[in-house]
C-alpha cells in the first residue's frame, strides 16, 4: 500500500506543534495571518520532526536566532536576516535562542495570486528563499509589519489593506539579494526546475538522465548547471530529497523499512540503508529510534 505524505495544514501545526497557543489563535484560518515570533514559537515542541505544509510561510528576525531545515540545508537565520519557506517543502524547527523576536508570517496560496509580483519575481523568492537585509531595510520591513499587524487587529480589517502591505515586503525583501531576480541565470533557471521536478517525481525516478531528458537537456549541460549554482551534483540532489522525504515516512511507525524502502523504489531495503546512512550519517532504524528518543 502506498503512504501519501500529508501535507498538514496551519490548524493542524499548531495543534501538533504549538500546544499553548491560544483558542483563537488555533482557530484563525485567514490567508494572512502574522504573529510575534517569541510570542508564536515560545512553546513549540523542541525537536520538531520533519512536516511538510499546505501554506506558506515567512519568518524575519530581529533578535536572536532560529535553527530551520529547509530541504535538504540548514539555516541559522540571525538579526536582519528572512528564510521563506513555500508550501510543500518538507522543513522543520531545530533550534530557538532565548532572545529569539521577529515576526512569522503565514501566508496562503490564494494571497500569491492576489498580489502584484510578476513571474520573475515569484520565482527568484522561491528559488533564493534566505535573504540578509541591512538596517534600513529591517526597520523598514519592521515598520511596516507594525500597520500590518494593526490592521488585521483592527474589527473593521480590509484584506485589501493586508495584501498591499504584505506585498510591499516582499517586493522590498526581494530587491534587497544581492541575487537580483532580473539577473536570474539559464542555469539558476533550471536547477530551481530541476529540484521541482525530483520532489515530484522521486518516487519513480531517480535516474539523472530522466530528468534531463523531461527537461529537454543532455544529462551533461544539467549536471553543470547544477553542480554550477548548488555546488551539488544531480544525483547528491535525488537522493537527499529522496532520504528527506524517507523522514517523513519513518515517522509512521506502522510502516517498515522494507516497505519504506519499496514505496520509494529503491531496489532493497539494504541498499536504501547505505544511501540513508550516507546522506544522514546513521541508519534509518536509528533516526525512527531517535524521533521515539529510544537512544
Amino acid at each position: 500500500m502506498s503512504h501519501v505524505v500529508k501535507l498538514i495544514t496551519n490548524y493542524e501545526y499548531k495543534r501538533q506543534f504549538l500546544p499553548e497557543v491560544t483558542e483563537q489563535v488555533l482557530h484563525n484560518q485567514s490567508n494572512l495571518q502574522l504573529y510575534r515570533i517569541e510570542d508564536y514559537l515560545k512553546d513549540i515542541v523542541i525537536p520538531v520532526p520533519p512536516y511538510r505544509t499546505s501554506f506558506n510561510f515567512l519568518i524575519l528576525v530581529t533578535g536572536g536566532y532560529i535553527g530551520q531545515q529547509l530541504g535538504t540545508e540548514d539555516y541559522t537565520v540571525g538579526a536582519g536576516q528572512v528564510l521563506n519557506i513555500k508550501q510543500g517543502s518538507i522543513t522543520r524547527t531545530l533550534e530557538l535562542s532565548e532572545d529569539i523576536s521577529g515576526f512569522y508570517v503565514i501566508y496562503e496560496n490564494e494571497i500569491i495570486s492576489d498580489i502584484a509580483l510578476n513571474k520573475t519575481e515569484l520565482n527568484f523568492f522561491f528559488t533564493a528563499p534566505f535573504i540578509n537585509l541591512s538596517e534600513k531595510v529591517i526597520r523598514w520591513v519592521s515598520n511596516v509589519f507594525l500597520l500590518l499587524e494593526a490592521e488585521i487587529q483592527d474589527s473593521n480589517c480590509l484584506p485589501e489593506i493586508c495584501t498591499s502591505l504584505f506585498t510591499s515586503v516582499l517586493l522590498k525583501i526581494i530587491h534587497q539579494s544581492p541575487y537580483k531576480p532580473y539577473a536570474i541565470t539559464r542555469s539558476i533557471e533550471i536547477s530551481y526546475l530541476f529540484r521541482e521536478h525530483v520532489q515530484h517525481d522521486h518516487m519513480t525516478n531517480r535516474d539523472v538522465l530522466y530528468y534531463a531528458k523531461k527537461m529537454a537537456l543532455s544529462e551533461t549541460y544539467l549536471n553543470k548547471c547544477v553542480k554550477e549554482t548548488t555546488g551539488k551534483p544531480p544525483k547528491q540532489w535525488i537522493n537527499e530529497i529522496s532520504i528527506l522525504h524517507s523522514q517523513l515516512l519513518l515517522q509512521d511507525m506502522t510502516m517498515e523499512i522494507a516497505e519504506i524502502a519499496y514505496q520509494l523504489n529503491y531496489q532493497s531495503a539494504s541498499y536504501f540503508s547505505r544511501v540513508f546512512k550516507k546522506v544522514k550519517g546513521c541508519t534509518p532504524s536509528v533516526f525512527r529510534a531517535q524521533l521515539t528518543g529510544s537512544t
